[in-house]
């Protein structure tokens, strides 16, 4: 098996769908920010290594959790489990009121290549203030850096990520669309 393929394994992201909410002792929270509308209530979340993005309309809850982590962090309402590798879309409707659709992409580029996207993000984030959480280079882990993107409108939450892994120069994207499906 070559090093590459190791480094990839290390640095994906897995996306984790529950229909439930999930506590805040269960991640190390990095930035976080409520959101209220008529047809919904929504907890966003940058955690280390990935985000959480919970979506309350009605009776009805389901929670994106994309993380580090290859193994579910509960299997309590869990509904799906998939690996953000490659190129993915996933979509459905839960509780017959809430759409939710993804779409991800992961990217391995060149150091430099890596470097250039990495600084226009973060340029990009602060010019437009967007939550930013920034880990820092440990001895025992390398930095990660990463940017929401977040669209507050009446009946949908849009969310956008970039997720950058400095050890394997990994830059993971997604886009969500939570949906709470008007009359239903």
């Amino acid at each position: 098996m070559s090093n590459r393929t190791k480094q990839r394994r290390t640095g994906g992201l897995t996306l984790l769908l529950y229909q439930r909410m999930l506590h805040p002792e269960l991640f190390k929270i990095l930035a976080s920010e409520k959101v209220s509308r008529r047809a919904y209530d929504a907890d966003v979340w940058l955690v280390e290594g990935g985000h959480v993005i919970g979506l309350n309309a009605g009776r009805n809850v389901l929670t994106e959790v994309i993380v580090t982590r290859n193994e579910p962090l509960t299997d309590r309402g869990l509904l799906q489990s998939i690996p953000c590798r490659g190129e993915k879309y996933h979509e459905d409707t839960y509780g017959g009121t809430i759409r939710y659709m993804i779409s991800t992409q992961e990217e391995q580029l060149t150091p430099t290549l890596y470097d250039a996207t990495k600084q226009e993000i973060a340029s990009y984030a602060a010019k437009r203030e967007l939550m930013t959480a920034e880990v820092p280079a440990t001895p025992e882990a390398a930095a990660v850096l990463s940017v929401l993107d977040i669209e507050r409108r009446s009946h949908e939450l849009l969310v956008q990520s970039f997720h950058l892994f400095d050890e394997n120069q990994m830059v993971i994207k997604t886009q969500s669309i939570l949906e709470v499906i008007k009359g239903a």
